[in-house]
């Protein structure tokens, strides 16, 4: 069980640091590019960047997912698809010329209802704990409405959408560091008395 632990804190730890450094790339253009090229500078690194974030990540859930093999198929099967759903938007935003960045929030938002998702069914199966079952409640519902503005970024100028982008990540990622640093306390417990003996 804690390999299994293991494995999927490794992934948030990722997508943390990927989503972390994404928001710190758009503060450092957003702070040091003159206007008229904000928006080619923004649009082509925000392209780049996503779209290697996502060929990334979907490679690692899918070797994760192999790592769990088939006595896990839950764990298999969900992050196969999560990684070939971000295979695909990777090289999507990567084989496209007509990719802008409300491209790159279109693609994103299946990303952010699939989190949102994940937030409420975890929240399901958390009823003894209640702080860390409303919390869940609290974010996938954020995360799903964050999807429907991504949804409709279309409607944004690029530096509207640059902005957006960059909450998006940031809400993300903070609820990631929730997910990284949550410590059972029975494991916590059992582990001190573990050394003690």
């Amino acid at each position: 069980m804690r390999s299994e632990l293991r494995m999927h804190r490794l992934l948030l730890a990722m997508l943390t640091t990927l989503l972390l450094g994404f928001v710190a790339v758009l503060f450092y253009l957003g702070t040091n590019v003159a206007n008229e090229y904000f928006e080619a500078t923004v649009s082509v690194v925000v392209i780049v960047a996503v779209g290697a974030a996502f060929v990334y990540m979907g490679t690692a859930e899918g070797i994760v997912a192999f790592q769990f093999g088939l006595r896990h198929k839950r764990e298999l099967w969900g992050y196969l698809t999560l990684g070939l759903i971000s295979v695909v938007s990777g090289l999507y935003l990567a084989m496209f010329e007509r990719t802008s960045l409300q491209t790159v929030a279109l693609v994103l938002s299946p990303h952010a209802f699939l989190f949102g998702i994940v937030e409420l069914r975890i929240a399901q199966h958390m009823r003894h704990h209640p702080k860390q079952r409303n919390l869940l409640v609290v974010g996938g519902a954020c995360e799903l409405l964050l999807g429907i503005v991504l949804l409709s970024s279309s409607r944004l100028s690029v530096d509207q959408t640059a902005t957006l982008l960059g909450y998006v990540a940031t809400l993300t990622a903070l609820q990631l560091l929730g997910f990284l640093f949550y410590r059972h306390p029975n494991i916590t417990l059992q582990t001190k008395r573990s050394r003690n003996s």
